[in-house]
């Protein structure tokens, strides 16, 4: 499979949307980790599930690459994927990087649990960034009303109760997005 990929991109044509599943499906973990990060290349529903299904790996590096594919390609279908993600990982890197994503793809489902990620955190713990910044990037529009509140008190509670100005800062922009 390598020797065939080198191949491919010597000679100017790009892997396949199926040369990238199998690679992020293979039983080497450094092919997964690749075909993850190769993956942010391809916008296809092919490449998407494979790397979905990734997403359960035990390779933290494959995991981050994974999902900075998914959310680099826009593939907003990964929402519910990465909404566990963020609920049952034990890494704090990943669960940060499913946060992230969440944001970057507007999924306003992942409302409830941004809202309950930012509550694991002390007010000054400069981890939970990446939640303030996903619910401030989904804003409220779309939302229902008790959705809107949850954002809304959890990003007042956490701008009244920090001394960190990096987090006050990003819990007020992120509450301009509120209207």
């Amino acid at each position: 499979m390598i020797l065939s990929i080198a191949l491919v991109l010597l000679t100017g044509c790009s892997p396949t949307p199926a040369d990238i599943a199998k690679a992020i499906g293979s039983e080497n973990p450094v092919m997964r980790e690749d075909g993850a990060h190769i993956a942010q290349n391809y916008e296809d529903p092919l490449v998407w599930d494979a790397l979905i299904k990734t997403l359960k790996d035990n390779s933290q590096k494959t995991k981050l690459n994974a999902i900075e594919s998914l959310a680099y390609t826009q593939a907003t279908l990964s929402g519910p994927a990465l909404i566990d993600v963020l609920q049952t990982d034990p890494d704090p890197l990943v669960k940060r990087a499913a946060a992230d994503a969440l944001g970057r793809l507007c999924i306003k489902e992942a409302v409830p649990a941004l809202t309950a990620y930012i509550g694991e955190f002390g007010p000054n713990d400069r981890a939970q960034l990446a939640g303030i910044w996903a619910l401030g990037n989904i804003g409220a529009q779309g939302l229902d009303a008790d959705s809107k509140k949850a954002v809304l008190d959890t990003l007042v509670a956490r701008r009244e109760a920090t001394t960190d100005r990096y987090v006050l800062f990003n819990a007020n922009t992120a509450l301009r997005t509120l209207h």
